[in-house]
């Protein structure tokens, strides 16, 4: 696969980037000719940290070849950068494990560890050729991640950029993730917001086609909510106008810190966006300010899943440059 990676991009040799999710591992080798090799994706082992990064480990020793310089991931966890510790991941056993140094131990390479929200951004950030870019990933929980000047950024430690934690209401419902914040972001856009929503009117109002959707644990599901609103359900259309009025109050707010060149949406609810990408731009549009709203292009996400395996391969030439004292790398990269 021709990736359009140009040579001043990519310096000489090839760099292996794991994209490690809940379900599978995808692997890709970024060369500097520019070409892109995507071996089998592999069924992520959960049982233990230990099977976890053997795992690993033979994903790369079976991508690598002799001219690999480096490794990237992109892992479901914040990460504290300098050391490539995994502080937690959902659905991983990865608590606290410092997966760069037991990496480098094995595989005798450099790798660069990060969140995969932000690897998917850095992803996404070539793909479009801009070197300022915010990704909203919008999915039972919302994550994110924010390219400044063609480098991710990360805060002091390397945790931040937790963009569905940015507070919209202080007096808002609590976070349906594991943070302590009430009216964030993550509480009005979420997967776990829609079905929370969906389930209180549905439970008001017996007799509507929401309560008809009620499953046997009396909840209704995300994608029963979609499929009532693609039939013009009110009630469902209702919450869809309520969940793209509040992604547009959070995207005007990135848009005003942050400046982006682009704003991408994804995630799994980016599936949906037929429901409400159209309202939330407008919202945005009328609360963001206007000299920064109409040089930013809004629009969802292209690199689907494939961006985390690139931005993870683009993450480890980049830090090899870095580290090597170079500048880092050009903006142009990947289509």
């Amino acid at each position: 696969m021709t990736t359009g990676v140009d040579e001043p991009t990519i310096a000489e040799g090839d760099y292996v980037g794991l994209d490690v999710g809940g379900t599978k591992i995808a692997t890709g080798v970024l060369s500097s000719d520019g070409s892109l090799s995507e071996p089998p994706p592999v069924r992520t082992s959960r049982s233990s940290t230990e099977d976890l990064l053997d795992q690993m480990t033979e994903c790369v020793a079976a991508a690598r070849t002799s001219q690999t310089q480096a490794v990237g991931l992109g892992v479901p966890s914040p990460i504290e950068f300098a050391t490539g510790t995994a502080k937690s991941a959902v659905n991983l056993p990865l608590k606290d494990t410092p997966v760069k140094t037991i990496l480098e131990g094995r595989l005798g390479l450099p790798v660069f560890v990060d969140n995969d929200a932000n690897v998917a951004a850095l992803g996404e950030a070539q793909l479009v050729h801009t070197g300022n870019l915010v990704m909203l990933t919008l999915g039972t929980g919302v994550g994110g991640g924010v390219i400044i000047g063609g480098r991710i950024f990360r805060g002091a430690h390397g945790l931040g950029a937790e963009l569905g934690h940015f507070t919209l209401n202080p007096d808002g419902p609590p976070c349906p993730g594991t943070c302590p914040n009430s009216g964030c972001v993550e509480a009005y856009c979420s997967g776990q917001a829609l079905e929370r929503d969906a389930t209180e009117l549905a439970s008001d109002k017996p007799g509507t086609r929401l309560a008809e959707a009620l499953d046997g644990h009396g909840k209704v599901s995300g994608r029963e909510l979609v499929a009532a609103a693609e039939e013009g359900d009110p009630d469902a259309l209702l919450l869809f106008e309520r969940f793209a009025r509040m992604l547009g109050v959070a995207i005007a707010g990135y848009v005003n810190v942050f400046e982006p060149e682009h704003l991408v949406i994804g995630g799994g609810l980016s599936r949906a966006s037929h429901l409400y990408l159209e309202r939330a731009v407008q919202e945005a549009g009328a609360r963001a300010l206007p000299a920064l709203f109409r040089r930013a292009q809004l629009s969802l996400a292209r690199g689907g899943a494939g961006a985390g395996m690139i931005g993870a391969g683009v993450l480890a030439a980049q830090e090899i440059r870095h580290t090597d004292g170079a500048h880092p790398m050009p903006t142009k990269g990947v289509e």
